[in-house]
């Protein structure tokens, strides 16, 4: 069968089922969509940052701590050694010859933790309601060190950072 175009029209307009391409409003979909798994990746990146940090920070004041440890152990009179230092104090240049450590060591410490604070007490209760403290009763109970920092910039004006770590040091 031959089919015929009437004279009166040319041309016929057949209107086409399938789509090609994509609507407007599924590529803004899709851009929302990736957006947000964009940030929940680049949030999780951070939070994974922060916490090696944090880690990086735990591990320096634990060494240190052991090192200053070592540095009463070994003295002759460790009860000398009873002494509270913030970072930003700064220790002198010149130091005696018995304190020439100690002094060596608070400048690593101000080095490695911001905001560092030490304590080194006798404390037979450095915990107060499941948290450390920095006051010392001096009643007995064990040569503690007490070792706290800033574990992130502050957002408003803090007094001090918490201590974080408490090393008892056995004679």
């Amino acid at each position: 069968m031959i089919r015929t175009v009437p004279p009166s029209l040319p041309f016929t307009f057949t209107p086409r089922s399938t789509q090609h391409g994509f609507t407007l409003v599924e590529v803004l979909a899709a851009i929302v969509i990736l957006a947000l798994a964009a940030s929940g990746a680049a949030a999780m990146q951070l939070h994974a940052l922060r916490t090696a940090q944090d880690s990086a920070y735990q591990s320096a004041a634990l060494q240190l701590a052991v090192e200053l440890a070592e540095l009463l152990r070994t003295s002759a009179n460790a009860d000398a050694y009873q002494f509270e230092y913030r970072a930003g104090a700064g220790p002198s240049a010149a130091c005696a010859r018995t304190d020439c450590d100690l002094t060596t060591w608070k400048q690593r410490l101000a080095d490695a933790l911001p905001r560092a604070r030490v304590v080194v007490c006798k404390d037979d209760a450095p915990i107060l309601n499941a948290t450390l403290r920095w006051p010392c009763n001096g009643a007995g109970g064990p040569l503690l060190i007490k070792i706290g920092w800033a574990t992130r910039e502050p957002t408003t004006t803090q007094s001090e950072p918490p201590p974080i770590l408490a090393l008892p040091v056995e004679g």
